[in-house]
């Protein structure tokens, strides 16, 4: 199965290739003038979009919702049984934060898996699981929205219907549904998503927010946007959610995590706004790192006092330690077997990289099968492939590493294509790793997020470059 569609837009390109370069040079200009940027810089792009086929679309959004679903068990296994818990080896402050149940039932509000995707089979395997950290919205819109202005767009859409995904409003229309669960107590229903009517077994008054006691409540509640402003993916991306919980008739405000307030029972901004319900974007092991810094915040937290979506037990699925997990036979007893044989095609090996692990003759000789990377961590950083260290630097890494927060995983290949970038002096084809991110909110696919590398390595720290993605539906002859 084909999911993406590479060669016929290319030809469009080379047909004409002057005509495409001066509209990618234009559409390179726009975007330097518009808020898709890290660190202030303006992100490179390929000019080519990431088109996925809707029989490509659809076999995505089977997979991925079918990996939201084990996730959400995986997280209920997690609440419900100690001896599950200990797998995972987290730390007693942390544990005791996992384990503060939310009031309403949909586990994990929003999540982007980031997977290695070969485009030709449909075949994947997972990089990593994105939680309430989940970024580049923003980036998706501004590419999408110069993209409408290219020859390339033009040309494509002579035979194409194409569709984009919208990140903004759909997020806040799941938000909504979510925290009017928590308004209504309707906590426990383990593997339930936003929206849906699933019986659930509740948890009593005990796990309900403030003001959920009031059967008429405002479910237009006061939303802060939370993080650690300086960390977060970009000050524009947070305006924009802002802008889109304002269109829905919510008061809404941007938040450094910092400067909140707990006083009289209210969660306050650091400039005296009331808040009702966060969209938390701080990852937790932020929030632990400042733990006294933001002991408001957590006071609110604990006493139910705001709605927290998500809450800390997403940290479960963020953690990497739950690729090892996924493969033990514990998990295995509560799965069914398409699950289990799901896990095993598409969950890479992976083993907490202790002394044992990094005395195997397998993981010191054959460094390019292996990787290794930090437990808890996000943006690519402390990682190490075999295959880019000389036999010294790996034997070197596995000396240090062994013992602490790192795990040691299969290396999967990226697949790879070819794209140009008009921003450069003399643009060529050049062939990039590719891999996608896909977007669940409430457990539905809500959007793909499409970058790529001359490297192995796909990072914004290095040369990632992003496409806006686009499903390609052919039009009707007339």
């Amino acid at each position: 199965m084909q999911l993406t569609i590479n060669e016929e837009p290319r030809a469009l390109v080379e047909r004409d290739f002057a005509a495409h370069a001066a509209s990618g040079r234009a559409q390179v200009e726009a975007m330097r003038l518009g808020t898709a940027t890290y660190k202030g810089v303006p992100i490179k792009f390929g000019y080519l979009p990431k088109y996925f086929t809707e029989e490509g679309f659809h076999r995505l959004k089977e997979d991925l919702e079918h990996t939201w679903r084990i996730l959400v068990r995986v997280i209920e296994r997690y609440l419900e049984d100690p001896a599950y818990r200990a797998l995972f080896g987290f730390p007693r402050e942390l544990e005791e934060m996992i384990l503060h149940r939310p009031a309403y039932r949909t586990l994990l509000p929003v999540c982007r898996l980031d997977l290695f995707l070969n485009e030709e089979t449909g075949d994947f395997k997972f990089c990593e699981f994105n939680a309430d950290g989940s970024s580049a919205m923003n980036e998706n819109a501004e590419l999408y929205r110069t993209y409408r202005d290219t020859l390339l767009y033009r040309e494509m859409n002579a035979r194409y219907r194409q569709e984009e995904f919208e990140l903004f409003d759909s997020w806040v229309e799941t938000f909504l549904q979510i925290y009017g669960e928590a308004v209504r107590g309707e906590a426990g229903a383990a593997g339930g998503s936003a929206g849906q009517d699933q019986a659930g077994s509740g948890a009593g008054d005990g796990n309900r927010i403030r003001g959920s006691e009031d059967s008429g409540a405002d479910l237009r509640p006061a939303v802060a946007v939370v993080d650690f402003l300086e960390k977060g993916s970009s000050q524009a991306e947070f305006e924009a959610f802002r802008e889109a919980f304002e269109r829905a008739g919510c008061p809404a405000y941007v938040a450094e995590i910092r400067e909140m307030r707990f006083e009289d029972g209210r969660l306050l901004t650091g400039d005296g706004h009331p808040v009702d319900a966060v969209y938390r974007r701080a990852v937790t092991s932020d929030i632990l790192a400042h733990r006294e810094e933001v002991r408001p915040f957590l006071e609110a937290v604990r006493g139910r006092k705001v709605c927290l979506i998500g809450d800390f037990c997403t940290q479960v699925v963020h953690d990497k330690a739950l690729f090892r997990v996924l493969h033990d036979p514990c998990t295995a007893s509560f799965l069914s077997k398409e699950d289990v044989s799901f896990i095993q095609r598409h969950v890479p090996y992976t083993a907490f990289l202790d002394r044992e692990t990094a005395d195997r003759p397998d993981v010191r000789m054959e460094r390019e099968k292996w990787i290794l990377k930090p437990r808890d961590s996000y943006g690519a950083h402390g990682i190490y492939p075999g295959r880019l260290c000389s036999r010294e630097e790996w034997e070197a890494q596995l000396q240090a590493r062994a013992g602490t927060d790192y795990i040691l995983q299969e290396f999967v290949p990226p697949y790879r294509t070819e794209n140009i970038y008009f921003g450069k002096q003399d643009p060529r084809w050049e062939s990039f790793s590719n891999m996608t991110g896909v977007y669940l909110y409430g457990g539905r696919l809500a959007g793909i997020y499409s970058r790529a590398s001359v490297t192995p390595i796909i990072s914004v720290e290095g040369d990632e470059h992003e496409m806006t993605s686009i499903v390609l539906r052919r039009k009707q002859p007339v």
